[in-house]
């Protein structure tokens, strides 16, 4: 038998062995995210004095929008109080922060670069002068913009067993480029099918970066503590360790702005995959140790931290089974016509998985289907570049440049518009 033959196939064979169990429970997962939304249960009154922390880096142009969505909030004006980052800004950030009526925090270290860096210092300053002024802290990016019930949602997921609650991503530049629109169906997919699936489900979700909420009370004695270049997926295994929930708050809706260039797309997503698996050994014996305590929260957080690799590794996993039906046509007769339906079939599936999530979370399709086409290629190209972390599991934070100057009520306006009663094909 050829040497190349039996190489791919201990290739297909292992490559399977890990990637099996965790397709299994994304299918179960994906089913969940098929029900009705599951409705947060209110436990207790409260109105949480929040903190709004927003970490920026040469933001002059969008954070004044950000913290007028903020004041213009439904939520009660002296229980909540904004607080900006400016990290080694060069322009007039802090300057534009302090005439919208947010309080300032100037840092300067060209060596500790980062958000995980800036939340350490923001959020350990904002313990040291106000640990008895607040009981909960909101982070949002210096691009996002906030729903005027952001705040009261939030509260009442915190409420609502939250030890910390995920805001509802939604895009505030989505038809600026095919990528942007692509972007805005990924981001209505895990919530759909994520973080959805696993409120359904009684699991815990992960962080995404912006738009979260905790109680103070789940921080240690040493504040933020994470320095990974994905500051959100490492806070969220530390919490989901502590036994802590994280739970999403479905109407507590928040804009972001997505990149719109291939280049920018590629670098983000490529610190996401090196970001994720800087975490695997950072906290794999933790992980393990609570899942030998009988703690299923956990064996879905290492379902987390596993699929990012096996993102990439379905790469050669696919190259190989296509190498084996070449190799020995014998055996598989028919290589090309298979070879064929499998490509079309996962461009199928791929398109297919963004139709339905727009139609599950009651957005009109016709204007996306640029984004419905293309939604394979970014799918693909996720894998490439997982595959690309994981032979190469280093970069550097490299900001991104936003410039999206929409404001809440142009955001507003344009879903009142798209919301109206119509086809939704």
């Amino acid at each position: 038998m050829n040497v190349w033959f039996v190489i791919c196939q201990w290739v297909v064979i292992i490559l399977s062995v890990y990637s099996a169990p965790l397709m299994i429970w994304l299918v179960i997962t994906a089913f969940a995210g098929l029900l009705p939304s599951k409705e947060l249960q209110q436990k207790e009154e409260k109105q949480h004095r929040f903190a709004v922390l927003v970490c920026a880096r040469n933001e002059e142009r969008v954070i004044g929008n950000l913290i007028a969505s903020l004041r213009a909030q439904d939520y009660d004006k002296d229980r909540y109080r904004i607080f900006v980052v400016a990290d080694n800004c060069t322009d007039k950030t802090a300057d534009v922060s302090r005439e919208y009526g947010a309080t300032v925090y100037e840092r300067f270290d060209a060596e500790k670069r980062g958000k995980g860096f800036a939340l350490h210092f923001g959020v350990n300053r904002l313990l040291a002068e106000h640990r008895d002024d607040f009981d909960a802290l909101c982070v949002f990016d210096a691009d996002n913009l906030a729903a005027k019930d952001f705040l009261t949602e939030m509260n009442l997921a915190l409420c609502s067993d939250a030890d910390v609650a995920i805001g509802y991503r939604d895009t505030k530049n989505i038809h600026d480029s095919w990528i942007s629109e692509v972007y805005s169906v990924y981001w209505l997919m895990l919530q759909r099918f994520y973080h959805g699936a696993r409120h359904k489900l009684g699991f815990s979700s992960m962080v995404g970066g912006t738009g979260f909420a905790f109680k103070l009370d789940i921080l240690g004695k040493e504040g933020w503590t994470t320095y990974s270049l994905t500051e959100d997926v490492e806070f969220s295994i530390q919490q989901i360790c502590a036994g802590k929930k994280i739970l999403p708050a479905k109407k507590a809706v928040f804009y972001d702005e997505q990149p719109t260039t291939a280049g920018v797309s590629v670098k983000q997503r490529f610190r996401w995959m090196v970001g994720g698996m800087q975490c695997i050994p950072l906290y794999f014996s933790k992980i393990v140790k609570k899942i030998a305590g009988g703690d299923l929260k956990a064996l879905d957080l290492l379902w987390y931290v596993f699929f990012i690799p096996a993102t990439g590794l379905a790469l050669p996993l696919n190259v190989a089974v296509i190498a084996m039906m070449f190799l020995n046509p014998g055996l598989y007769p028919f290589s090309v016509p298979v070879l064929i339906g499998m490509v079309i079939g996962n461009w199928v599936a791929a398109m297919a998985t963004a139709v339905l999530t727009l139609a599950l979370e009651k957005r009109k399709i016709r204007p996306m289907l640029r984004a419905v086409a293309l939604y394979p290629v970014f799918m693909i190209s996720m894998m490439v570049i997982a595959l690309a972390a994981i032979f190469n599991p280093r970069t550097e934070w490299v900001p991104i440049e936003h410039s999206s100057e929409h404001k809440i009520e142009d955001i507003e306006k344009a879903k009142r518009v798209l919301e109206e009663p119509g086809e939704r094909l």
